[in-house]
């Protein structure tokens, strides 16, 4: 049956009037039951977001929502994310768009993914905000990856996790067609301030400004110039002439002569006179003045000792000692050692699997590899896994997993990690066929 409202409504949608759009399309549904309204409400719902009706907007799409057998329910959902977000709703924002995630058939997950991120952003939950990211980035479906690269790294600077951040904006930076680098850049400079390394972030900032034509003002030309600023404090300190300490020296130390011991005219000096007064009091001394006067002269005695020279001894000693600590805990990386060890790091992310927890912090930071697709190729159920094997190196390892599928079969998977501190991070996994036990 023909519905003049839902026919003036679209007219006037096409002809950008979107008041009168509104009024009709909602005119078209009044007195009738949600079956068969999701249509008519949806379009009610976009004309209220022209118009700037955002919390309106946002209550007819949770209306519209309600039509069960209307085809575009999971794109009304990704609308209500908007609307709650511009409406500064930001937890209703969040649960929209995973609504809209929820449906399999969602045609743009990556702008659900986004806008489900920036909501997470704005109620500082920055670590589930990266997750939305880097999976709005990793959509095949995603054609502009760059944006979602750059956003994950103010993320990570949100979470402060700087180190994290500069792969992101790297990332970004490496996009064909993305048309924001310089923005990027800018961060990256940005990132690079937060970690200390200003050399490096007046290099970016300046790429940014001259190879990428951005703009530097407000707090960004402010952050610029304090990067100036305290990489020429940097470098002055690097280049100021280096003045020796002053040390003493013994004759004929520099020249390999030694000098007497006590040259002959000081052994004549030095000797007591037997009429003086300072002999006649050390002869009449009683006991307990020569044990008084005893324990004295031991303690000026080790004092004597305490000479530059075996302070600085002393001093060797202790520094040597922390570089045989360095050194071992060096070797120790080196051989491949770490904490969180490889074995743990797996184990952790092999149970969070199992447990349909999320997984992704025991991942490297940017990964290059979908991983999601990485980890569907463990199976969905199994019964128990063992780690059956450690490949250690300095940068790389491989942990090979034994998993026993209910049926009691086992397969062996290979996962490969890469360091990241003193620990490991996973950056990939792959089926050991040959190694198989079936």
């Amino acid at each position: 049956m023909d519905d003049p409202h839902r026919t003036a409504g679209e007219a006037a949608y096409a002809a950008r009037d979107w008041d009168r759009a509104a009024v009709e399309f909602l005119a078209s549904v009044h007195g009738r039951p949600v079956e068969d309204s999701g249509y008519a409400l949806h379009q009610a719902g976009n004309a209220l977001v022209k118009l700037g009706r955002f919390a309106d907007a946002a209550t007819v799409y949770e209306r519209a929502v309600l039509d069960g057998g209307y085809d575009r329910r999971s794109t009304v959902y990704a609308n209500m994310g908007a609307a709650f977000s511009a409406a500064h709703e930001y937890d209703k924002a969040a649960d929209a768009y995973a609504s809209a995630l929820e449906d399999p058939t969602y045609p743009t997950p990556f702008k659900a993914l986004q806008g489900r991120a920036g909501a997470l952003y704005e109620l500082g939950r920055y670590d589930e905000a990266t997750l939305a990211y880097r999976q709005a980035a990793w959509d095949s479906a995603n054609p502009d990856p760059g944006k979602s690269f750059n956003n994950l790294g103010l993320a990570f600077m949100a979470a402060g996790r700087p180190e994290d951040a500069l792969e992101a904006f790297r990332a970004a930076m490496g996009m064909e067609g993305y048309s924001a680098k310089g923005k990027a850049d800018a961060n990256l400079a940005l990132a690079y301030m937060a970690m200390g390394f200003y050399e490096e972030s007046v290099r970016e900032f300046e790429r940014a400004r001259d190879d990428f034509g951005h703009e530097l003002t407000g707090d960004t030309l402010a952050a610029y110039e304090e990067a100036q600023r305290r990489a020429g404090e940097d470098r002055k300190s690097q280049t100021a002439p280096f003045e020796p300490l002053e040390v003493e020296t013994v004759d004929g130390w520099l020249t390999g002569e030694m000098p007497p011991a006590m040259p002959a005219e000081a052994v004549i000096s030095s000797l007591p006179d037997a009429d003086g007064e300072a002999t006649k009091r050390f002869f009449n001394r009683s006991e307990d003045e020569m044990l008084t006067a005893d324990r004295a002269e031991r303690k000026a005695a080790r004092s004597a000792r305490l000479t530059p020279r075996a302070i600085g001894l002393r001093v060797g000693i202790a520094v040597l000692a922390v570089l045989i600590v360095a050194g071992v805990l060096g070797g120790l990386l080196y051989a491949g050692y770490g904490y969180p060890t490889q074995e743990q790091t797996v184990t952790s992310l092999i149970d969070a699997y199992h447990k349909g927890a999320s997984y992704t912090e025991f991942w490297v930071a940017v990964p290059q590899a979908n991983v999601q697709q990485e980890m569907d190729q463990l199976p969905a159920k199994f019964a128990s896994y063992r780690i059956s094997g450690v490949g250690r190196a300095a940068r790389t390892s491989t942990v090979r997993v034994t998993v026993r599928l209910d049926s009691g079969a086992e397969m062996a998977y290979d996962v490969s990690l890469t360091r990241e501190g003193v620990g490991w991070k996973v950056i990939g996994i792959k089926n050991a066929w040959n190694s198989s036990a079936q």
